[in-house]
């Protein structure tokens, strides 16, 4: 089995759904269609991806399954409310071009890993940065 990943989709549920088909026409059956970028996850699934390319599956696996199995289960209105739960977080992707430097914070702030986790040159977030992503990770929204 093979898999494709694509970034993003379509913000309108029908032209993500008609992205996802239109794939579906020209991959052969046996490739999957994963969806990444997180903030993403909820609309590629309820448009008919298989998967989800998770940048926060292994810090949040409770919340991350909750909203795949809503979505595989047709509940697309369920998944997006999942989403809409760590809005706050995909609010700091967007703020830092991408979510490295917040994952590395959030896995830092969880003790998953050291505080200073990134390989050089890469650069972790400012003190001040690091403590508005433990804030997030810490609010019970997104572990309820």
């Amino acid at each position: 089995m093979a898999s494709i990943k694509i970034s993003g989709a379509p913000a309108a549920p029908a032209a993500a759904r008609a992205r996802i088909e239109h794939l579906r026409h020209l991959l052969p059956a046996t490739v999957t269609i994963g969806v990444s970028g997180d903030a993403d996850a909820a609309r590629g699934l309820n448009a008919g991806c298989n998967a989800w390319y998770s940048v926060i599956g292994g810090l949040f696996p409770e919340v991350a399954l909750a909203l795949t199995r809503a979505a595989q289960t047709g509940r697309a209105e369920r998944a997006e409310q999942e989403s809409q739960r760590l809005q706050p977080l995909w609010d700091l992707f967007a703020q830092h071009d991408g979510s490295l430097r917040v994952v590395a914070a959030a896995a830092a702030h969880l003790g998953l890993t050291a505080p200073r986790g990134l390989p050089l040159p890469l650069r972790g977030l400012d003190a001040k940065e690091r403590a508005r992503v433990a804030t997030v990770i810490e609010d019970p929204q997104l572990h309820a």
